[in-house]
């Protein structure tokens, strides 16, 4: 957990093709995505700094890469920052954000994804240069924000991911969890990665400002991965 500037970043990067050079994509692009987005000007739009951010997570993707002979690592990339009410989230391949509200899960994102099964058509660690897509979200109290890994997606549906976090509606740690056992329990043919946020004003956390929970299952090495939250709380009203 980290204090910065009243932002909150959060983010799932997933490695593409398995193997070590995944795992060096994934660590780079949310150490980089990290640094820059609290090394820029609070007064930026976080649009902006997001964007920069992610172009400078492609530039230590491709240098980690070299630096270590892997050159096809790459990752997926899913990301949201939040400031006060308002998420600006971005993606790159298949790892997803849901917004849930009222019970129901709205995909926030599309994947990336070409002709072949699971085939990957945008991602960091591209030396043609990234261009994320960016969506800005309005919270409501109550809303429930879900970053996940294609592990949970190939195997739970929207309908799923609305039905779990209603069940557990009190706690996110268990909406996590619920999820990843459901992806779990059906085989789960890859890393499972879950984060979970939840707006100011609901049950989950009446007496915080802001509340997250990250849940992962690694099922298989070849799925390396990475997993970033920083937060900055807001006060809490009296």
């Amino acid at each position: 957990m980290r204090e910065v500037g009243g932002a909150i970043l959060m983010a799932v990067a997933d490695g593409v093709g398995g193997g070590p050079g995944g795992e060096i994509a994934a660590d780079a692009a949310v150490a980089t995505l990290s640094q820059r987005f609290f090394a820029a000007s609070p007064e930026q739009p976080v649009a902006e700094r997001l964007g920069d951010a992610i172009r400078e997570a492609n530039a230590a993707v491709l240098g980690a890469a070299e630096a270590a002979s892997k050159a096809s690592a790459a990752s997926t990339l899913v990301v949201a920052a939040i400031r006060g009410d308002q998420a600006v989230i971005a993606n790159l391949g298949d790892s997803r954000a849901y917004l849930v509200r009222d019970g129901i899960a709205r995909q926030v994102t599309e994947d990336h994804t070409g002709a072949m099964a699971h085939g990957i058509t945008r991602f960091v660690g591209d030396p043609r240069g990234v261009q994320a897509d960016v969506f800005v979200e309005e919270l409501r109290p109550r809303d429930r924000l879900v970053l996940c890994s294609d592990g949970l997606t190939r195997h739970v549906t929207a309908e799923e991911i609305a039905a779990a976090i209603a069940a557990n509606a009190r706690s996110l740690d268990a909406g996590a969890d619920a999820l990843v056992a459901l992806a779990n329990a059906r085989g789960g043919e890859d890393n499972v990665t879950v984060v979970l946020y939840a707006a100011r004003g609901g049950p989950a956390n009446a007496a915080l400002a802001l509340g997250i929970f990250i849940a992962l299952v690694v099922l298989v090495v070849a799925g390396a991965f990475a997993v970033l939250f920083s937060v900055a709380p807001s006060p809490v009203a009296p």
